[in-house]
């Protein structure tokens, strides 16, 4: 038997260093443009990588009253999805409410005029008459949508289905100066929400080819000087995932890309390439709080049973507590200002949620927003 267990563990470790092999050979092989060798290792790395990190919204529901005695004074909705219409659970003070909103299919289409709205005007697309036109539709947009969230000053917890994982939600009236939270689950977002808050160090990293990255890291380590600092050829997929074992703080301002066709290899561009879903999957312990100054490094591919996959659905079914990332496509000159706000409202005490709606202030910077679980966060160990 113990011979046995001791021929599967050596087995397990040398699929292990096989699979390593391969991501690295795959960054090679991306930076370099080829193709062919490029779907090769992608399908050798499905077939060997062990088990692919994905969230399904298919999981035991919480107690109701555990639920409530997390939730607060913050309302939690969750949004379903039967024969074509769209309801709103909302769980509010213990008790829950529904609320029907109508075809799902016109949600939609009013998410994906929202998304291409604010991708337009981010990327300064057409003439000034144009973009005021475009800006008007966006705004009629966003005022449909927010029949989808309830009034009140309460903050929020949002658990979408099929489109609205593409709702970039702070951009809604309701939302705007509001403390919002997207989760996967309500199941998840009270894992998360349950997880002990410790001080742990601060990572901050810069891939290359961003004009602003450099500059946003070097801005942050005055506030946090304490923290492990990588740019230059120093941002290299094994240095950061090293240093984000067991860190308490992560940002990473880098190119991010979405892959539609397989999300679990969506990127994130670092000094030695690209860094996939299948590299987070060695933590002992992920990073409680990551924050991607990244464009679309907050989308996922929806599977059937609302199955989540990408890089931010990796990083929340690992264990991270909290994620800010955007869930729309944005130049990569948009975002500093933004982050070097949320920081300094971050280090004031605030909850990350509430921390980026202060920090909020255009269409474009509301792309950004808050999943897994938002409590007030605490100092990194050494910094001031």
């Amino acid at each position: 038997m113990a011979g046995g267990s001791v021929a599967r563990a050596a087995g397990a470790a040398a699929d292990d260093d096989r699979l390593a092999d391969d991501l690295a050979e795959l960054r090679q092989v991306m930076a370099a443009g080829d193709l062919r060798r490029q779907a090769e290792l992608e399908q050798a790395i499905r077939t060997r990588a062990r088990h692919a990190t994905g969230i399904r919204a298919a999981e035991p529901v919480p107690a109701t009253r555990q639920l409530a005695t997390a939730l607060g004074d913050q309302t939690l909705v969750e949004y379903v999805e039967s024969d074509g219409l769209l309801h709103a659970v909302v769980f509010e003070r213990g008790r829950t409410r529904l609320h029907d909103i109508g075809p799902a299919a016109d949600v939609a289409r009013e998410v994906e005029a929202l998304r291409f709205g604010i991708n337009h005007l981010a990327h300064r697309i057409g003439s000034d008459r144009t973009r005021k036109a475009i800006e008007e539709r966006l705004g009629q947009a966003a005022e449909r949508l927010d029949r989808l969230v309830p009034t009140g000053p309460a903050p929020l917890v949002v658990v979408p289905t099929g489109a609205l994982h593409a709702l970039p939600w702070p951009a809604l009236p309701s939302c705007r100066n509001r403390a919002v939270t997207v989760a996967p689950s309500a199941a998840l977002w009270l894992r998360a929400a349950g997880t002990p808050h410790t001080a742990g160090r601060t990572v901050l990293a810069a891939g290359p080819s961003l004009d602003h990255a450099v500059a946003e890291v070097e801005a942050l380590k005055r506030r946090y000087p304490h923290a492990d600092r990588f740019t230059g050829r120093r941002a290299t997929t094994a240095n950061l995932l090293h240093a984000l074992d067991g860190a308490g703080l992560a940002h990473i301002a880098a190119h991010g890309r979405f892959r539609a066709d397989n999300p679990l290899f969506s990127t994130l561009t670092l000094a030695d390439g690209p860094l996939t879903v299948y590299d987070l999957e060695g933590f002992d312990q992920p990073p409680q709080q990551v924050v991607l100054s990244a464009c679309e490094a907050g989308s996922s591919g929806i599977r059937p049973g609302d199955e989540l996959l990408g890089l931010a659905a990796a990083l929340l079914a690992l264990g991270t507590r909290t994620l800010i990332a955007s869930a729309v496509s944005v130049p990569d000159d948009t975002s500093k200002a933004l982050m070097l706000r949320y920081h300094r409202e971050l280090a004031t005490g605030r909850a990350p949620a509430e921390a980026l709606a202060r920090a909020q202030r255009t269409w474009t910077e509301a792309v950004f927003q808050c999943y897994g679980a938002s409590s007030p966060s605490t100092r990194a160990k050494g910094e001031p």
